[in-house]
């Protein structure tokens, strides 16, 4: 169990990460990286990595039960 609520915390982290990202790149009107298309790739794969984690973490947790 303390692997699956690893997982979790690990989404969790991915997600928040993407959040603020993305709040700043609302807030703040150039780009973060120097370019856009690195603060776009940024926010995707951050967010990208949280499903990732979110799907293993859910599928171990379904095969415990």
């Amino acid at each position: 169990m303390k692997r699956i609520g690893l997982l979790f915390f690990i989404a969790f982290i991915f997600f928040l990460l993407a959040q603020i990202l993305w709040t700043l790149a609302l807030i703040i009107e150039e780009p973060l990286f120097g370019s856009f298309l690195v603060e776009d790739w940024s926010i995707n794969i951050s967010y990208s990595m949280c499903s990732i984690f979110g799907v293993i973490a859910s599928l171990k947790l379904y095969k415990n039960k």
